[in-house]
Protein backbone atom coordinates (compact mmCIF):
# COMPACT_ATOMS: atom_id res chain seq x y z
CA UNK A 1 0.00 0.00 0.00
CA UNK A 2 1.76 3.44 -1.19
CA UNK A 3 1.14 6.28 1.90
CA UNK A 4 0.34 9.82 -0.32
CA UNK A 5 2.80 12.77 1.24
CA UNK A 6 1.53 15.10 3.48
CA UNK A 7 1.52 18.63 1.93
CA UNK A 8 1.42 21.98 4.10
CA UNK A 9 -0.72 24.24 1.83
CA UNK A 10 0.92 28.18 2.38
CA UNK A 11 -1.42 30.82 2.99
CA UNK A 12 -3.24 32.34 0.33
CA UNK A 13 -3.18 36.04 2.51
CA UNK A 14 0.89 36.97 2.40
CA UNK A 15 0.74 38.28 6.01
CA UNK A 16 -1.87 36.41 8.38
CA UNK A 17 -2.81 37.51 11.45
CA UNK A 18 -2.03 34.95 14.18
CA UNK A 19 -3.92 36.16 16.74
CA UNK A 20 -7.26 37.01 14.93
CA UNK A 21 -7.61 33.99 13.02
CA UNK A 22 -5.80 35.19 9.74
CA UNK A 23 -8.00 38.39 9.36
CA UNK A 24 -5.90 41.76 10.19
CA UNK A 25 -8.56 44.20 11.97
CA UNK A 26 -6.61 47.62 11.26
CA UNK A 27 -6.96 50.67 13.52
CA UNK A 28 -7.89 54.06 12.23
CA UNK A 29 -5.42 55.12 10.01
CA UNK A 30 -2.48 57.83 11.19
CA UNK A 31 -0.90 60.78 9.12
CA UNK A 32 2.78 59.84 8.64
CA UNK A 33 3.64 62.61 6.55
CA UNK A 34 1.90 65.45 6.46
CA UNK A 35 -0.33 66.56 3.20
CA UNK A 36 2.33 68.26 0.65
CA UNK A 37 1.00 70.42 -2.33
CA UNK A 38 2.73 71.57 -5.01
CA UNK A 39 1.68 73.77 -8.06
CA UNK A 40 3.05 73.53 -11.18
CA UNK A 41 3.29 76.28 -13.54
CA UNK A 42 4.66 77.33 -17.28
CA UNK A 43 7.06 80.16 -17.61
CA UNK A 44 9.52 82.08 -20.00
CA UNK A 45 12.51 79.79 -19.33
CA UNK A 46 10.41 76.17 -18.23
CA UNK A 47 8.16 74.77 -15.78
CA UNK A 48 7.95 75.87 -11.78
CA UNK A 49 7.31 73.61 -9.70
CA UNK A 50 6.79 75.43 -6.48
CA UNK A 51 4.43 75.10 -2.69
CA UNK A 52 3.24 78.26 -3.41
CA UNK A 53 0.73 80.32 -4.96
CA UNK A 54 2.53 82.30 -8.50
CA UNK A 55 -0.38 84.13 -10.10
CA UNK A 56 1.95 85.85 -12.10
CA UNK A 57 2.27 82.47 -14.62
CA UNK A 58 0.49 79.85 -16.41
CA UNK A 59 -0.74 77.29 -14.09
CA UNK A 60 -0.59 73.76 -15.32
CA UNK A 61 -1.44 71.99 -12.09
CA UNK A 62 -1.53 70.60 -8.64
CA UNK A 63 -0.01 67.42 -7.06
CA UNK A 64 -0.99 66.67 -3.83
CA UNK A 65 0.25 63.56 -1.92
CA UNK A 66 -0.03 62.14 1.75
CA UNK A 67 1.31 59.18 3.77
CA UNK A 68 -0.87 56.98 6.13
CA UNK A 69 0.52 54.64 8.52
CA UNK A 70 -2.70 51.83 9.76
CA UNK A 71 -1.72 49.30 12.36
CA UNK A 72 -3.46 45.80 13.28
CA UNK A 73 -5.09 45.98 16.62
CA UNK A 74 -4.25 42.35 17.33
CA UNK A 75 -0.82 41.71 16.32
CA UNK A 76 0.22 45.32 15.31
CA UNK A 77 1.19 44.63 11.87
CA UNK A 78 1.97 47.96 10.26
CA UNK A 79 0.13 48.71 6.54
CA UNK A 80 1.51 52.12 4.93
CA UNK A 81 -0.54 53.60 2.58
CA UNK A 82 0.67 56.50 -0.16
CA UNK A 83 -1.94 58.61 -2.24
CA UNK A 84 -0.58 60.78 -4.72
CA UNK A 85 -3.09 62.68 -6.74
CA UNK A 86 -2.70 65.00 -9.96
CA UNK A 87 -4.96 67.44 -10.28
CA UNK A 88 -5.22 69.75 -13.74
Amino acid sequence: MIEEEKVKWTSKKKYTCKRNKGEHEYLDPVILFKPVVRYIYKTDSGILDSSKLCPEYKYLGTDISVAFVTLCKHCGHRATSFIIKDLK
